[in-house]
Parts: structure tokens; sequence; C-alpha cells
């Protein structure tokens, strides 16, 4: 696949078994990218389609190669999709330059090629409406109907999030989170202030507006990120969630007895294996 220089690609490939071959055992196997080890696709993980992605930069060479690697005797490879869609350079500034993603279920809807899933409301969370008209120039550009709805909590109580990373070793991860204020507030001197935590640790204050999106980046590691939002102690509302964005960065892995002279770059793979839209 040749490709212009110098730009970041969101490359998705896709797989849905479906016992196409009528044998009924679906394969594992090693996905590589440009020589090194991208990731481990299991397509007996889920029964519908799943997708690996990456966002990529190419810097020395305009060649990209994607390979399908048998591991395992009797389980052949497949793919049923591979995408290739340039990254526009006022998404994710703050992002380096590659990045390895993990495994995700079928898309509820697509933005740039994104792909963003409802999570799971948390039980002492209720879902509410967000702000009902279009606010524009949001950083990194999300849909406007992810935007529309949040949680809050419906005690005192703060929202607690966890994130299991793709490795099981430590990695650094970075989160975008997504802050608007609900449609309407019974008062209006009443505020609404974030602690955003994680790993018990304090790492930033923000406060809801009506009719802004706060939006909030942080770089943790992990392999599991326990996030804690709980109120600020003088605000009056409890704390609210609308997006959560997560990805984990990771180094294309040597493959042994290759020409990996194309990672030298130590090319980034900043894994968007999760999209929380809750």
């Amino acid at each position: 696949m040749f490709l212009h220089k110098t730009l970041r690609y969101v490359i998705r490939a896709g797989f849905f078994y479906g016992n196409y071959d009528g044998l009924s055992n679906p394969p594992t196997f090693d996905l590589h990218l440009n020589g090194g080890k991208w990731s481990t696709v299991n397509t007996a993980s889920r029964s519908g389609p799943i997708y690996h992605e990456i966002v990529y930069s190419l810097q020395k060479s305009a060649i990209l190669t994607v390979c399908l690697v048998q591991t395992r005797d009797g389980e052949v490879p497949f793919i049923s999709t591979l995408e290739f869609m340039p990254l526009p350079d006022v998404l994710y500034p703050h992002l380096d330059p590659n990045i390895n993603t993990g495994t995700r279920a079928l898309s509820h809807m697509k933005f740039y090629n994104k792909i963003w899933t409802r999570g799971v409301t948390p039980s002492n969370c209720i879902q509410v409406g967000s702000w009902n008209s279009n606010i524009l120039g949001v950083e990194n550009d999300p849909p406007v109907p992810v935007l529309r709805e949040s949680i809050v909590t419906n005690t005192s109580d703060p929202i607690t999030l966890t994130v299991d990373l793709p490795t099981a070793t430590p990695q650094s991860a970075h989160f975008a989170f997504y802050f608007t204020e609900l449609a309407s507030r019974a008062f209006l001197n009443d505020t609404r202030i974030i602690d955003i935590n994680i790993d018990s640790q304090m790492m930033q204050t923000v406060e809801a507006e009506m009719n802004k999106c706060k939006v909030v980046t942080l770089i943790v590691s992990g392999p599991t990120i326990n996030i804690t939002l709980a109120a600020y102690e003088s605000c009056t509302l409890p704390p609210v969630i609308t997006a959560v964005e997560v990805f984990a960065r990771n180094d294309l892995a040597p493959v042994q007895g290759k020409d990996n002279s194309a990672n030298e770059q130590k090319h980034l793979s900043l894994s968007h294996f999760l999209l929380i839209s809750v």
C-alpha cells in the first residue's frame, strides 16, 4: 500500500469469522505492520465483528505493509476489511506520532471514521440530557450526538470507572475526558466542579459550564486505570461525565528474524482501543 508521506493515518483491520469455512474453528493469529507485531487477533473473543486500529505516522517510508501471520496449526488467518483514512492535524494534537490499537466490537457511530460505543452506566448513575444546541470548536471535534447525553450520580457518591489496557504489563495511556453541563439547572447559582482522580491520585479539577464542552487530556500509566470523578467540596451539584476516549501507548514489537528498519523511528502505537460514550 503506497501512501502520502508525513501524514497520520487511521488504519483499521476488521475481522468477522461467521463460520465462513464451515469448520466452527475461529482462528487466532498475529497482525503485523511494516515488519513489527501490531496485535494478536482472537476471532473467538466475540461473536460479531471485531476491529484492530492504529493511528500511524509515516515519517520515512511511503510504503506500508500489513501481514497476517499464522501462529497455530490448523488455524488459517483471514481478514474481512482493511481501511486507511488520513487523520486531520486538528484531532488529538497532543498524541505522539504513531499509535497501535486494541480490539473493539461493532461500531454504534462513526465520525472521522472513529468508532464510538456506549459504555455501561454505573449503578449509582443515571443518563441525562446535556445541552440541546450545537456547540462548535470542541477539541478533537467529537460528534454532536455523543455530547448530547451524559451520566450523573443520583447520590453524593463519585462516578467510578475502570479501564483495563490491552496488555498486562505497565504502559502509558492518553485519556480525553469530555464534560458537558446538563440541558438545564434548577438554580442559576448552582455549580458543578469535578475532581478527576486516577488511581487515588488527584490529577485535575474541571468546572462544567452551560453551553460549553470542557475537554481534559491526561497521560497516566497502567495496566489497569481506576478513575474517580468526585464533586469538589464547595460545589452544589454532583459530578457528571459525557464521554471518555482512551489510547494505550505501545511500540510496535520487533519480530525476530525480520528487517525492522521501518520501525527504527520508534513508531508509537497509541492504541485507540476503547471509546466510551457514557
